[in-house]
């Protein structure tokens, strides 16, 4: 095949789901071509136009007029260096509250975690917000602050660098991590090889 597909991602995914992707499109059909742009408030239009191939991630309010399928269900983590000079064998939700954190602003995620930490009455300590999870294992593992987030991207940053893994000592919803297409598009040879296989991954 000769064909381009644009999939809509987080940069979390890019991290976590893209580099198989990648590898599995390369051997399968290496002349494909993958275009990957960032789940924004016109990815609906996208998809609808035909500009979008697929979505892949959490996206509230994306149902009408699209299909979806589940792909797995997310928790979070919370993720801290292993010097760290106060966290050690346990993280409490006593230390969550006292600890300073960091906020990734683009995760679609991040909005549900601060609603959970609001209705519980938790005011987290944010000392640094991050854009995206661009150097986060880095800050992460040479400073002592702590970083909530899903356990796919948490587990993978954390073999990247000298991070110990906790799970959240407060109570955070888990949300369920889907891939969305139009559906004029659902008969697409294509496009239903590309959500096989990342269904498959």
């Amino acid at each position: 095949a000769q064909r381009s597909f644009r999939i809509c991602m987080t940069d979390a995914s890019h991290i976590t789901l893209l580099p198989r992707l990648l590898a599995h499109v390369r051997a399968a059909a290496p002349t494909v071509r993958l275009h990957v742009v960032n789940i924004t408030a016109a990815t609906a239009q996208l998809l609808e136009t035909g500009e979008a191939d697929l979505a892949l991630g959490f996206i509230p309010g994306l149902e009408a007029g699209f299909h979806e399928q589940r792909l797995y269900t997310q928790d979070f983590i919370c993720l801290v260096s292993v010097e760290h000079p106060r966290i050690d064998a346990a993280f409490t939700a006593r230390a969550y509250k006292e600890e300073a954190h960091i906020g990734i602003l683009s995760s679609t995620s991040y909005p549900m975690l601060q609603s959970a930490l609001k209705r519980q009455g938790i005011d987290r300590r944010v000392q640094l917000e991050l854009p995206g999870f661009l150097g986060l294992a880095a800050i992460v593992s040479s400073t002592d602050l702590v970083a909530t987030v899903p356990r796919t991207i948490g587990e993978t940053l954390a073999r990247m660098g000298s991070i110990r893994v906790f799970p959240c000592p407060v109570r955070i919803p888990t949300f369920t991590v889907k891939q969305y297409w139009h559906v004029r598009y659902h008969h697409d040879p294509g496009l239903r090889w590309l959500r096989g296989l990342c269904a498959q991954l």
